[in-house]
């Protein structure tokens, strides 16, 4: 069924959409919502409509916005049964001559404030605007390497930063000052809620985030930053460390964190290649 997805596609999604990273998302997204309680579920959901109109309320361009007739198409296929309806719609944009941001803010972002105005008039059942928030979130992620940042600092760093609701802190900065011994810059974020840990990510100029997860009681304060994280600063690089990530990991692999461990050591190594990788790019 993939093989066939990729040749309906073609080339088209060169330089425009990253189908492999596309399907590997909203595969793990379908997967991770089977796992999770209804009230999450929209949480989450609401969360990707808010950070996906935010973003691209943060975008400066003039950019012509779609007729009507154009924005609820791509609406409709987003939460059509047909999972290569959406993704051909924004091949077709890109390959047409749009931009990112064209394609970011006239298109995916209002389509998302459609679906959400749907949502609350009762026009679209749950299940259908969580399958449209998947998709979006999962484009989305198969657009990253068209919203890379310009300005990032040179030399070893990171944002580490404790999940909003996390009362146990000395772990993290205990890795801080472990990194710092080793010549990383690190900057130690804690006691921030979600929105405010938020806008202070996405102004970091560092190139990995590393968060610490004490207990299964955080996955939900996760979950969200991640979603939020992917999607307001898609450069960076997620890294999870904690005790407690071994017995959950059956969950935050479907997270797709670049990077994983319980263990100061391997999160020590891990890092480092992800700092190569990241100046690499």
């Amino acid at each position: 069924m993939a093989g066939e997805k990729r040749a309906l596609m073609g080339n088209a999604g060169f330089g425009a959409l990253e189908i492999d990273v596309y399907e590997r998302n909203k595969s793990n997204i379908h997967r991770l919502r089977d796992h999770l309680p209804e009230d999450l579920v929209a949480n989450l959901a609401r969360e990707v409509i808010r950070r996906v109109v935010s973003k691209a309320d943060t975008i400066e361009a003039e950019i012509e916005a779609p007729n009507a007739e154009d924005l609820e198409q791509l609406a409709h296929a987003l939460i059509d049964t047909d999972d290569t309806i959406a993704p051909q719609l924004i091949l077709g944009l890109r390959t047409g001559g749009k931009g990112a941001e064209a394609i970011y803010i006239a298109h995916l972002a209002a389509a998302a404030r459609l679906l959400g105005d749907w949502w609350e008039e009762d026009r679209v059942r749950f299940s259908q605007v969580t399958l449209a928030t998947g998709r979006i979130f999962a484009i989305m992620r198969g657009m990253k390497h068209m919203f890379e940042p310009v300005a990032l600092v040179e030399g070893k760093s990171a944002l580490f930063a404790s999940v909003p609701g996390e009362d146990h802190t000395l772990g993290i900065r205990m890795a801080a000052d472990l990194f710092r011994k080793e010549g990383w810059d690190i900057t130690v974020k804690t006691g921030l809620d979600h929105d405010a840990l938020v806008e202070q990510i996405e102004q970091t100029p560092a190139r990995i985030l590393g968060l610490s997860m004490s207990g299964k009681h955080s996955f939900e304060a996760l979950s969200r930053l991640v979603l939020a994280v992917r999607i307001s600063a898609p450069h960076l690089s997620i890294f999870l460390s904690g005790q407690s990530v071994d017995e959950n990991m059956h969950l935050l692999e479907l997270m797709e964190f670049d990077g994983i461990s319980s263990d100061v050591e391997d999160a020590k190594e891990r890092l480092s290649e992800l700092w190569a990788d990241s100046i690499s790019r």
